[in-house]
């Protein structure tokens, strides 16, 4: 039995100091003076469990309307979903905007913990982390986020954003909105999530796709994503174009097996190893890829 010791356990109720801004520039001036900031506080209590240092300033989002609300936009010949950061992760699921528009982000949402957590937890949280559920189908979805650093308000493509970080893991930033340009006539999508047993446990691998054919061997459009536990979520970029410039057989599969072994950037832990959550998302993706051109219908 594995005993993890809790720093916090010393610490009491009355030396946590709870702040409640009502603004968006109140919330970063606390911030820049060492709060963290708190929606659902999922993410929050499970660090702390595992004995993760917490700051005794927390920052409460909850009263900041700003960041809440699901919107559908349309710009030209353009239409978006919008989707503030608060917005919980159960509300994702069962908002008619996001269904009829975001499918995919719908589909990961249900896969993401249990539905007590899926109350509390939010879009934006589950974004923040960096390895949330949810970050795959925003990738394929092409997802822009509105941030705000310091006084300036900021537009970034998600993966620009995961970049970002990269390089200023502290950068001191705060989540508000979500925009997904919405799902066109003809795309299909699929979202899956495997993990090392039937129970509440983080993932070892998760994919998805949203993908365009044109004919039976020949797709238009793919984007696909693999991210879940603490991999890093990312897109297969090469393997995509391989899939746009290519007619569908079985050596075209083959060899993107290997090619989706080698482009993904895993790791391992104390149960599963770097290769094996390789070799099971190339299997998951390989499988797909073999429905996708079954179904003539498609």
């Amino acid at each position: 039995m594995i005993t993890v010791k809790n720093e916090m356990a010393d610490i009491k109720k009355s030396d946590i100091l709870v702040e409640h801004p009502r603004l968006i520039q109140d919330a970063m001036r606390l911030r820049e003076l060492g709060g963290v900031f708190i929606a659902g506080g999922t993410l929050i209590q499970l660090n702390w469990e595992f004995g993760q240092p917490l700051s005794t300033t927390l920052i409460n989002l909850e009263p900041i309307t700003e960041l809440k609300g699901v919107e559908y936009i349309e710009r030209g010949d353009s239409s978006f979903v919008e989707i503030g950061a608060l917005t919980t992760i159960s509300e994702c699921i069962e908002n008619p905007i996001i269904n009829e528009h975001a499918q995919l982000l719908v589909e990961a949402c249900k896969k993401i913990a249990a539905p007590a957590v899926r109350n509390r937890a939010t879009l934006g949280g589950n974004i923040a982390s960096g390895i949330g559920d949810s970050i795959p189908a925003l990738l394929v979805l092409d997802a822009e986020l509105t941030i705000r650093i310091q006084d300036e308000t900021k537009v970034i493509k998600l993966w620009g954003l995961l970049s970002l970080l990269k390089d200023t893991p502290q950068l001191n930033y705060l989540l508000l909105l979500i925009r997904i340009p919405c799902q066109k006539k003809g795309e299909q999508a699929f979202f899956k999530k495997v993990g090392r047993r039937e129970a509440f446990t983080p993932a070892l691998v998760t994919i998805c796709a949203q993908w365009r054919r044109i004919s039976a061997k020949r797709l238009e459009y793919i984007g696909i994503a693999v991210g879940g536990g603490n991999n890093d979520p990312c897109r297969l970029i090469v393997v995509e174009k391989i899939l746009e410039t290519n007619d569908f057989d079985e050596n075209l599969l083959r060899s993107l097996y290997l090619e989706i072994v080698d482009e993904i950037n895993s790791y391992s832990d104390p149960f599963i190893t770097e290769t094996y959550r390789k070799h099971v998302a190339a299997n998951l993706l390989v499988a797909e890829l073999m429905n996708i051109f079954c179904d003539k219908e498609g």
